[in-house]
């Protein structure tokens, strides 16, 4: 079992104010287990973590899992059943749901995949899909 450093030694931490993994200072110890720490090069106190975001064990089994779980559609099946003549001209300021058929001046024929946030929509073009901003 590794020894946990004791307070005032050093440790290399993920620091979230420079965003990469430097030396910092342990702060506190609960329970054998390293809780705050402060960055040496920023002098930034923080919760301890031993790695950067998205290099934990969660985001290596998702790696070797192979793809999200969420079922990739391609255009041709997405617009299977469709009339291209009811597909509504792309805005900034329109806004869109989940599934309805757009027509854009520069990608042509869309159909919205998903919903990002509160102004951003997923489409699929027959070049691939594209992000694009609504309800400006």
């Amino acid at each position: 079992m590794p020894t946990v450093p004791a307070v005032g030694k050093d440790v290399d931490s993920w620091c979230t104010r420079c965003k990469l993994v430097l030396a910092h200072t342990v702060e506190a110890v609960v329970s054998g287990r390293i809780t705050r720490v402060h960055c040496n090069t920023c002098g930034g106190q923080h919760a301890y973590r031993a790695r950067a975001p998205g290099t934990g064990t969660a985001a290596r089994r998702a790696r070797s899992d192979g793809p999200a779980a969420k079922p990739v559609r391609d255009y041709a099946s997405l617009m299977k059943g469709r009339d291209p003549a009811s597909a509504r001209a792309y805005g900034l300021t329109e806004r869109f749901k989940d599934g309805e058929l757009i027509r854009h001046a520069t990608f042509g024929l869309g159909v919205i995949t998903s919903l990002k946030d509160a102004n951003k929509i997923e489409v699929s073009f027959p070049d691939g899909n594209k992000i694009l901003i609504h309800r400006r």
